[in-house]
């Protein structure tokens, strides 16, 4: 993964709510804190998740914003996993906050790298190292942002909390589902979240469109187990726990892909047919007729699929030790992402059958249907208003699943946006 360094100038200010609801003009927090050696910094952090050490990078966030001046909260759950909360005040008759959310942990690096994952290598004008992409560079896009507010002593109209979070990689129960459940306290007057999620379409250099995610798949996370009668790999037996493991599997495997358009893939395709050339003009009647005839796989582009399926992805098999001894237990974990109105109980209860008698199904993660944030909010007009001399403004569906789901179920509209000039390759 990396980063390439031509990061767009977007005033993340502006959705502080200045009195004219545009960034000022002055002197940028960077005079004093260059992004890249930041970046940098930040990606030396080793903050896999499991197990997450939040905590180390949680104290350099707040060092960074103590020698600004501005004081932080680290809010620790039980389980010792440490989140970071700093609020800038808004000026008299402040309406309520805006949330610059971003997560501090990371999914582990494999064993294929070409660099050293930890090292925050510069390479070819770009940086390497797992968060690059997904969300430390966010994180210190929105620091900057934010001490660029304090430094400039923008008279806000709402207040401004940076919010840096653990375990956002494996769900957020100790991390920003913690912090909503703890203390709630801190998101009363919270009018809209800004987050990760966003996917602008990058082309020959330039932005075609700025895709600002309203909606989301949702998470169904399912270890599956097989048990059975453990002995010696002489022994023939089609009824051992891999054995019925796998036999599950394949039925799993099997069930066919129902393509279909959902309401928030349909807002999403049909901004982009607005844009003509820019966007997908006339695909989305062409998706439809090709659904309607059983050719969406020919229409759909690689990563197009997962927007209008609901996706059952075997991520995980485990079983045994050496080759000539039979376990006595299998297991599996299988990604689910359903599309946002998908009837999720219905959905596992169809894997269910599939999987049969032979294993037992346990859920691990899933989330309840909610609605999208909505597009005649302030804050997406703020985005709007910003961006659109550059570039369209799309509401996007995502496939990936972020914490905005943890304030949607709240009732607090949350948006993904991504403030980098960065191609569909390099953000992979």
């Amino acid at each position: 993964m990396s980063l390439p360094l031509r990061v767009a100038a977007i005033g993340l200010a502006c959705l502080a709510g200045s009195a004219s609801l545009t960034p000022a003009v002055g002197e940028p927090a960077s005079r004093t804190h260059d992004p890249t050696l930041l970046l940098q910094r930040y990606l030396r952090i080793d903050t896999s998740n499991p197990p997450g050490r939040e905590e180390t990078a949680a104290a350099f966030l707040a060092d960074l914003l103590h020698r600004e001046g501005i004081s932080t909260r680290l809010l620790v759950s039980p389980a010792g996993r440490t989140s970071l909360y700093a609020r800038l005040e808004g000026g008299p008759g402040s309406d309520g906050s805006l949330v610059l959310l971003h997560h501090m942990d990371v999914v582990p690096p494999a064993d294929n790298w070409s660099v050293e994952p930890f090292a925050g290598v510069l390479r070819d004008g770009f940086l390497w190292g797992p968060g690059a992409v997904d969300d430390k560079s966010l994180g210190i896009a929105q620091l900057l942002a934010f001490v660029d507010l304090h430094r400039r002593g923008v008279d806000l109209t709402h207040d401004v909390v940076l919010l840096a979070v653990a375990d956002e990689e494996t769900g957020g129960a100790e991390g920003t589902e913690w912090l909503l459940t703890r203390h709630p306290e801190l998101f009363a007057d919270t009018r809209a979240v800004l987050t990760e999620g966003g996917g602008n379409r990058v082309f020959d250099g330039r932005v075609r469109w700025w895709g600002v995610e309203v909606a989301q798949k949702r998470p169904l996370w399912l270890e599956v187990r097989a048990r059975g009668r453990a002995g010696h790999g002489s022994r023939r037996d089609l009824n051992t726990a891999p054995s019925r493991l796998v036999r599950a599997l394949a039925n799993l495997e099997a069930l066919p892909r129902e393509y279909r358009i959902s309401p928030e893939a349909r807002l999403y395709f049909e901004s982009l047919d607005r844009l003509g050339p820019e966007g997908r003009g006339g695909w989305l009647p062409r998706l439809e007729r090709a659904i309607a005839n059983g050719r969406a796989e020919r229409l759909l582009r690689p990563g197009q699929h997962n927007l209008f399926l609901d996706t059952v992805q075997i991520t995980l098999l485990e079983s045994g030790r050496q080759v000539n001894a039979i376990p006595a237990e299998a297991r599996a974990l299988i990604d689910v992402r359903t599309l946002p109105d998908t009837d999720a109980d219905e959905l596992l209860a169809r894997i269910r059958r599939a999987l049969g008698n032979e294993v037992s199904v346990e859920v691990l993660l899933d989330a309840p249907r909610v609605a999208g944030s909505p597009v005649d909010h302030p804050a997406f007009g703020c985005l709007e208003s910003a961006l659109g001399d550059r570039a369209p403004v799309v509401p996007a569906l995502i496939a990936g699943v972020t914490d905005a789901r943890h304030f949607r179920e709240r009732g607090i509209p949350a948006y993904g946006f991504s403030p980098f000039d960065i191609g569909a390759r390099d953000a992979q």
